[in-house]
């Protein structure tokens, strides 16, 4: 994949406690992840630290695969 997708991956897999190779961009944060709603705001901040994105409360709770949050913040650093 890309520099950004690998970026994501490394923070998914760090925060959840989980094998990189877990965490792919169809996986879902809930169903193929394990993670709740507390992982979940732990990540999006971790991605805005790390990213340098701001990404609004109501579209992180719509994010529901790796590819939702990849395509959220590719769109945001083009």
């Amino acid at each position: 994949m890309d520099e950004l997708f690998n970026k994501i991956q490394k923070l998914i897999a760090e925060k959840l406690d989980l094998d990189e190779a877990k965490v792919t961009m169809d996986s879902s944060f809930r169903g193929d992840l394990g993670a709740d709603s507390l992982d979940t705001y732990e990540l999006v901040y971790a991605i805005e630290e790390e990213l340098g994105v701001s990404i609004p409360d109501e579209v992180a709770n719509e994010f529901e695969t790796v590819r939702d949050a990849y395509d959220f913040i590719k769109s945001k650093q083009d």
